[in-house]
């Protein structure tokens, strides 16, 4: 609290038009006031036209010291409020002063008063109205510094989840090299003109990575160029026994989506149809783009499928660790769609289809 209420006392006291707006609303009060007491609306309304306007220069005259007290005071929460009560009782006694000359100089007392009321009754009415000024700024103040902690915070937290993402994406790069290079040795004592091919595969792969190390998202259209240039490096090695396809909507290559989404997704493709002995490994790549609807609420989806030869364990949710490349895909759709995304495996005849659904833009775009 301590550290609260000198910022926002430092920071100023209002706006003009605000202070405007305060005197002009006091001084219709002060009319409604003081018709109850004079019976008389044009007596009435030229006392708080010569009186309550008196209200802004004071303001502005124990500004000065209302910042040099906020100095002097540092983070002493007491003499703070000490030192705006007797600034407001201070202010509304040079008030009271200036009413009690006004009415002594038109001759217009207020009726059946005696002398102590006719000092105490407006003396502390004013108070009640600096106080109620020196609320509202503090009330104003708050609101404001509420809302730039959030600021800042969003900005913060922003910052972080940045990091993580460029973090995140990194590990794609060292996961995706240690594969490659370990197919590349494997080739070259039998295939060598295989791995050549490879090499210059890997290279403007690399070149593609090179390009996108600094976004961590991109258009769809990237992240297929991407898959492509994997497919192909795995081409070169496989030759025949492998083949791909990629299938996409204009509408959803326009699509932002976090770099290298795909890559996981293509990897286990490969690796498994592989691993499970087919003659031929085929890879199918299919995004489509849909318009916002019932199925997908407020915003629109993107549904993005990679199919391939393998069989899935049927406790493939509870079979342990996924492997880094799924573990990095699963953290960047948590921060990438907070609860706007889905990730599916699922068995159709001897081909598993890896999918995903997700709403709206990457919230870091």
């Amino acid at each position: 609290m301590r550290d609260f209420v000198r910022p926002i006392a430092m920071r100023g006291q209002g706006s003009w038009l605000l202070a405007i707006v305060g005197v002009c609303l006091l001084a219709a009060l002060g009319t409604l006031v003081r018709m109850a007491h004079f019976q008389d609306f044009h007596r009435a309304f030229l006392i708080s036209l010569l009186v309550d306007p008196l209200t802004l220069p004071i303001i502005l005259a124990f500004r000065p010291l209302l910042l040099r007290g906020y100095s002097a005071a540092g983070s002493d929460l007491v003499r703070i409020i000490l030192l705006n009560a007797l600034l407001c009782v201070g202010a509304a006694f040079l008030l009271t002063c200036w009413v009690r000359l006004v009415t002594a100089v038109t001759g217009w007392p207020v009726p059946n008063w005696g002398t102590v009321q006719s000092w105490v009754a407006p003396w502390v009415y004013y108070i009640i109205v600096f106080a109620g000024w020196r609320f509202a700024q503090f009330w104003t103040a708050a609101e404001i510094a509420a809302d730039r902690e959030k600021q800042r915070a969003m900005g913060a937290e922003s910052e972080v989840l940045k990091a993580e993402l460029r973090h995140l994406r990194h590990q794609l790069d060292p996961h995706f090299l240690f594969n490659a290079l370990n197919g590349i040795a494997v080739e070259i004592p039998d295939h060598p003109d295989a791995a050549v091919g490879m090499v210059r595969e890997l290279a403007a792969y690399l070149r593609y990575s090179l390009d996108q190390r600094d976004r961590t998202v991109t258009s769809l259209a990237s992240v297929l160029d991407a898959a492509r240039s994997y497919l192909e490096l795995q081409k070169a090695r496989f030759g025949p026994e492998l083949d791909y396809r990629l299938e996409s909507s204009e509408p959803a290559r326009r699509r932002i989506v976090p770099s290298f989404l795909l890559q996981p997704l293509v990897e286990n493709a490969v690796k498994h149809g592989l691993k499970a002995g087919h003659a031929h490994v085929d890879i199918a790549i299919g995004a489509v783009a849909q318009d916002s609807g019932e199925e997908f609420g407020e915003e629109s989806g993107l549904q993005i499928s990679v199919t391939g030869p393998g069989e899935l364990r049927p406790d493939w949710e509870n079979a342990g660790d996924p492997g880094v490349g799924l573990s990095v895909l699963n953290r960047r759709l948590q921060l990438h769609y907070p609860g706007r995304h889905e990730f599916s495996l699922r068995q159709t005849g001897d081909r598993v289809t890896a999918g995903l659904l997700l709403r709206g833009e990457p919230c870091s775009a």
